[in-house]
């Protein structure tokens, strides 16, 4: 059976249980309000690359987070990880690659844009063509 920090679950779930296994693991910890309200505010997800064997949790943050605000995730997220006796992913009992992404910077779509130049030009070009 799957788990995620020793709670079972099905890889779809994997986001959400990782988020709220890491607020029951973040009690009694200083500064777990902070924590907390960046927690919320993120958007987790999970893949898994099947070509590495590698789970990949994602942490999107707003924009309005900051380097300091990623810092800290970091660093609290790591003291957690290190303090519990339980994997971030296993499968049977036995422990899974696993690797957290924390980013506040939303990725440039080349492709989209590269795209919207080619169907603008498309347009001017079929516009010719109409006219002439």
């Amino acid at each position: 059976m799957w788990k995620v920090f020793g709670e079972e679950g099905v890889m779809v779930q994997f986001g959400s249980i990782w988020a709220e296994r890491m607020k029951e693991l973040s009690k009694r910890r200083k500064d777990r309000p902070r924590f907390l309200e960046l927690l919320d505010q993120a958007d987790i997800s999970h893949y898994l690359d099947i070509h590495q064997k590698l789970h990949v949790f994602k942490m999107k943050l707003p924009e309005t987070c900051n380097v300091d605000d990623v810092q800290f995730l970091k660093s609290f997220i790591q003291r957690i990880i290190k303090s519990v006796e339980y994997p971030m992913v296993e499968l049977d009992d036995e422990e899974q690659m696993a690797a957290l992404i924390i980013t506040a910077v939303e990725p440039e779509d080349e492709h989209r844009e590269r795209m919207s130049e080619w169907y603008k030009m498309k347009k001017a070009e079929d516009k010719k063509v109409e006219k002439d």
